[in-house]
């Protein structure tokens, strides 16, 4: 299928809508790191473009489909999925249609994000196999391919990856069960409409222990949360997971994770660039100072 040319609108974009039966017209980008998110104003539709060559991708897309179908099935609060045929490979991109749900006030608290994750979690179980959740397939797919960092560098994320896996697989004993995760839940994934908060972003949807779930708010300090908010937090799940054992590979996992997409995109986005020198400057100081959240 040929794009169709529409000014103002990337071709991978027009090409998606068109074979959709969407209008692009006023396409408006929202977001662009890990991946290019679009709002349709005249269609109420979200537009996610994601890299077509990333390892795993489109079946990552397939499952987050049926999953959140499923959880609006169940009730539970998750974004909903456009009832047209997707993902879309189209101009070297996949494309998935959501139903635009309009984010008003700031960032949610990390309470109720508590309460959704102790929701989500006692669910029965779905109906379908999921993938069983992989911490450290894409972070070293990105140490691999970075063009943003030289040879010692590559070699020393490298070797602290392996270094967290060898103790993830070999000594890790979860305290909570093993099911359905959402897998990178955090109040940016928080989506605050007039009828309640909504949880979005379900790429990483997966089977796993539970306490993959909890980790990234707590691990929120590196990107100012306090300690009230984490908390809060842990109160409104019902499990403290920083008094398990486990914690400090989980959260050291959690901070190489949040390298990826910066990873990606640092040899070419100044901002990116800038981040990820700083991160790994931190990381390999040993230090506990904030990050920067895009």
């Amino acid at each position: 299928m040929s794009a169709p040319t529409v000014a103002g609108v990337p071709a991978a974009l027009a090409q998606a809508c068109l074979a959709a039966g969407l209008d692009p017209a006023g396409a408006r980008l929202l977001r662009s790191f890990a991946n290019a998110v679009y709002l349709l104003p005249g269609e109420a539709v979200v537009v996610r473009l994601s890299d077509a060559n990333a390892l795993g991708k489109y079946d990552r897309l397939v499952t987050s489909l049926k999953v959140t179908r499923w959880l609006v099935e169940q009730g539970f609060p998750a974004t909903l999925p456009l009832d047209v045929k997707q993902p879309l490979a189209v101009d070297g991109a996949l494309a998935t249609f959501w139903h635009y749900e309009e984010h008003a006030g700031p960032p949610p608290d990390p309470a109720p994000l508590g309460l959704m994750l102790r929701r989500l979690h006692a669910l029965p179980p779905v109906p379908f196999d999921l993938p069983t959740f992989d911490p450290f397939g894409t972070i070293r797919r990105a140490i691999a391919a970075s063009r943003a960092i030289d040879d010692e560098e590559r070699e020393w994320l490298t070797e602290r990856c392996s270094a967290l896996s060898d103790a993830y697989y070999e000594r890790l004993e979860f305290a909570l069960p093993y099911g359905l995760v959402h897998g990178d839940a955090h109040r940016g994934n928080l989506l605050r409409t007039p009828e309640g908060l909504l949880l979005c972003d379900w790429d990483s949807v997966s089977a796993g222990p539970r306490e993959i779930d909890l980790v990234p708010t707590l691990v929120g300090a590196r990107f100012g949360l306090t300690e009230a908010e984490r908390d809060g937090f842990v109160e409104s799940y019902g499990y403290d997971a920083r008094n398990w054992p486990g914690y400090g590979v989980l959260r050291d996992t959690r901070e190489l994770q949040t390298l990826t997409a910066v990873l990606r995109n640092a040899h070419r986005d100044p901002g990116s660039r800038a981040e990820l020198r700083f991160r790994l400057a931190s990381l390999r100081a040993g230090d506990d100072r904030t990050w920067h959240a895009f």
